[in-house]
C-alpha cells in the first residue's frame, strides 16, 4: 500500500499550458503534421556547470516524545534544539533526513525547522509532510526530510508500508522525490532529480529483529523493482545493522537485480558491532551512561548513508565526491567511549558537546556533484534533428538517422516536470512510441546522447 502526497510549483506548468492552447487551436485547424523543428523551438545542451550537494541523515533520539526512560529531565527540548542548531551550523546539509522524530503531531517537525535549521540567518530550510500520524498504521516516531530550497523543490512522497505478505512494517519507509532548481530549466526543459528513501530499521541484536529488518528491505527493494526504479536514489537512515553479513544489507547492496542495487561509498564489510578496527565507523553511542540515551560508548555502525549505481559512477549527472563519506565527530578515537571524552579531534569541544547533547547517534554525511546543464535560447543544431508526427494520438516512429551522435535514450516528460516514459535507444536508427495510455495534452520529449547532449521538443497528445 503507498500512500501519495505532492508539493509541485504550478507557476511553470501554467504557463506552459497556456502557451500550449494556440498551439493546439491551430493543430486541430490543420489537416497536415508539422515537423517540431519548425514549429516549435529545439534547444541543444552546449555545456555543463558544477554544483554540490550534502545529504545528511540522523537519528534524534526520542525528539520531543516522552517516554518512561526518556523524560523533560534527560531529554530535554531546548537542549536538544539549541544543540541541533550548533550541529546545523557545522554542517549546512542541503538535504537531511531525520529519524525518531516524536510523531504525535507535525508541530513536532516544524518546531525543529524554526528552532535549529531556520536559525542563525539562515530561512532556506522547508521540510516534507509528516508520514505516520493518524490512519490506519500511526506511529509514535517517524522519520521527516529537510531541504535546501535555494537548490531544490519537493515534487512528491509516498510510504511503503507492507511487507510482501502485506503485513505492517514495524515502520514505515517515507519515499522522496525533490527536483534541483535550475535556473535554466524554463529553457531547456530538464533537470536532475533525486529520490531519498528514509529507513528506521528494527532494533535489536535477536534473530527476529534481524528476519523484521530484512522484511523491510525485501519490501523496499520488491518496490523498486516493480517500478524499474532507475536514476539517482539514496538510502539514509538508521538501519541498526550488526554486520555486513546481515540479509537486510545483503538485500540492499546485492540485489537479485543489479540495476536495482544500493551501494555503499565507504565499501568496508565486516563484523561492525563491539570491534576498534570499525571505530572510524562507528554511530552509536555517543554517550557512557544510560538514561534516555544508549550507554556504552562508541560501539555500533547503525546509520548509513547508500546510493544507486547511477550515483556511484556518475551515469546521471550526479555524482557522489570520493571522500566526502564520514559520521560527523567521529575521530576514530573513541571506541567504547562517549563523543566528548577524550577530547576529540574531528570537531571542537563546542561541537563535540552539542552532538553528545542531541542524540545517542552521530549523523552521516556525504556530498554529491552535480552535472547542470547549461543552455542557450539561440536554437544549436550540431547534435542533429528528430522527426515524428505532431500531434499524436497513439502509435508513432521517431526517426533518429540525422543525429551525429549514437542516441542513448528517449524521455517523454510532462509539464511539471515528470518522466512519465524512458525508452533505453541501443544505437537504433528509429524507434517505436507508444503514447496511447497517456492524458491528452502537451509533453516534451527528450532525447540524450551517449556524451550527454541533449535535445529537448514539444509534443501534442490528441
Amino acid at each position: 500500500m503507498v500512500i501519495w502526497r505532492s508539493q509541485i510549483n504550478f507557476t511553470f506548468v501554467q504557463k506552459s499550458v497556456n502557451n500550449f492552447d494556440m498551439h493546439i487551436k491551430l493543430f486541430q485547424k490543420s489537416s497536415i503534421f508539422l515537423l517540431l523543428g519548425v514549429v516549435l523551438l529545439s534547444v541543444d545542451l552546449l555545456a555543463q556547470q558544477k554544483d554540490t550537494l550534502r545529504v545528511m541523515t540522523y537519528n534524534l533520539l526520542f525528539y520531543r516524545e516522552t517516554t518512561s526512560f526518556c523524560t523533560t529531565n534527560n531529554n530535554s527540548t531546548s537542549t536538544k534544539e539549541t544543540a541541533m542548531e550548533k550541529i546545523i551550523d557545522e554542517t549546512l546539509p542541503d538535504i537531511l533526513v531525520v529519524n525518531e522524530m516524536g510523531g504525535g503531531s507535525s508541530i513536532n517537525a516544524f518546531r525543529l525547522l524554526q528552532n535549529s535549521l531556520n536559525k542563525n540567518g539562515r530561512s532556506n530550510y522547508n521540510l516534507a509532510n509528516s508520514t505516520g500520524i493518524g490512519g490506519t498504521n500511526p506511529q509514535s516516531l517517524v522519520n521527516m526530510l529537510y531541504f535546501n530550497t535555494e537548490k531544490l523543490e519537493l515534487e512528491s512522497q509516498y510510504t511503503i508500508e507492507k511487507d510482501l505478505n502485506n503485513i505492517d512494517l514495524v515502520r514505515l519507509i517515507d519515499v522522496y522525490q525533490l527536483r534541483y532548481k535550475d535556473s535554466n530549466l524554463a529553457v531547456h526543459q530538464d533537470t536532475i532529480r533525486i529520490h531519498v528513501l528514509a529507513a528506521h530499521l528494527k532494533a535489536g541484536s535477536s534473530t527476529s529483529n534481524e528476519d523484521e529488518r530484512a522484511d523491510a528491505t525485501e519490501a523496499l527493494m520488491a518496490h523498486l523493482d516493480s517500478i524499474n526504479a532507475t536514476g539517482n536514489y539514496i538510502l539514509a537512515g538508521d538501519l541498526n545493522l550488526y554486520n555486513s553479513t546481515e540479509p537486510a544489507y545483503q538485500d540492499l547492496i546485492n540485489y537479485i537485480d543489479t540495476s536495482q542495487r544500493f551501494y555503499d561509498p565507504i565499501n568496508v564489510a565486516g563484523n561492525w558491532h563491539n570491534d576498534s578496527r570499525y571505530a572510524s565507523l562507528h554511530t552509536q553511542s555517543t554517550s557512557t551512561s544510560g538514561g534516555c540515551a544508549a550507554g556504552g560508548g562508541m560501539d555500533d555502525r547503525f546509520d548509513f548513508l547508500l546510493a544507486s549505481d547511477e550515483i556511484m559512477n556518475n551515469t546521471n549527472r550526479m555524482n557522489y565526491i570520493a571522500g566526502s563519506y564520514k559520521a560527523f565527530g567521529q575521530d576514530g578515537l573513541r571506541f567504547n567511549q562517549s563523543i566528548i571524552s577524550p577530547a576529540n579531534t574531528a570537531v571542537d569541544s563546542t561541537t563535540a558537546q552539542a552532538l553528545h547533547d542531541m542524540s545517542d547517534h552521530l549523523p552521516v554525511i556525504m556530498d554529491m556533484e552535480l552535472s547542470v546543464p547549461l543552455a542557450t535560447a539561440i536554437p544549436n543544431y550540431t547534435l542533429g534533428e528528430f522527426y515524428f508526427e505532431n500531434p499524436n494520438s497513439g502509435f508513432f516512429q521517431l526517426d533518429l538517422r540525422q543525429f551525429k551522435e549514437q542516441i542513448q535514450k528517449v524521455e517523454i516528460i510532462d509539464l511539471s516536470g515528470r518522466t512519465v516514459q524512458v525508452i533505453e535507444v541501443n544505437a537504433a536508427n528509429s524507434i517505436q512510441l507508444d503514447i496511447s495510455n497517456l492524458p491528452n495534452g502537451p509533453y516534451l520529449l527528450k532525447v540524450t546522447s551517449k556524451s550527454f547532449q541533449q535535445k529537448t521538443k514539444k509534443l501534442i497528445k490528441i
